[in-house]
């Protein structure tokens, strides 16, 4: 099963973000890049968003990605997959080269990594689940 949510992980480009603060959750749309080894996720915003400042307050993030494009018509084989885990500015040493990753995967983005107020997000998984279906589940936790 690790090889079908890397599997997702790696075939797709768009997630939920939900993230948290002050007891009110708040979800939104992103691009993303992964590493090799799906441990990490990466995603840019700017620092006076609102997702940004949940993060600040706290890291801790659930991310879904499915495959509801992969098959459109065939709701019963959607595959979702939700990804916990801790999220932070990535580290500034690698800050350009993983803006300049996400820029090649989604040049859509261009604008909004060219504002000087925009930083990439690092997201360190921490647990699968994959839902299979409606009825078939699936958890692992991944050791940091």
């Amino acid at each position: 099963m690790m090889e079908k949510a890397h599997g997702i992980i790696l075939s797709s480009d768009l997630a939920v973000l939900a993230t948290c603060a002050e007891n009110q959750p708040h979800c939104s749309l992103m691009a993303y890049v992964s590493s090799e080894d799906c441990r990490k996720l990466y995603m840019m915003t700017i620092k006076d968003s609102r997702k940004f400042r949940n993060i600040s307050a706290n890291p801790g993030v659930s991310v879904m990605v499915d495959t509801r494009m992969d098959n459109p018509g065939r709701r019963e084989s959607i595959m979702a997959l939700t990804i916990g885990g801790t999220c932070r500015p990535a580290p500034q040493s690698i800050q350009a080269e993983l803006m300049e990753l996400l820029l090649h995967r989604h040049p859509q983005l261009q604008g909004l990594g060219s504002q000087k107020d925009t930083v990439v997000m690092e997201i360190a998984v921490h647990s699968f689940l994959l839902l299979d279906g409606v009825n078939d589940a699936w958890f692992q936790n991944v050791s940091v």
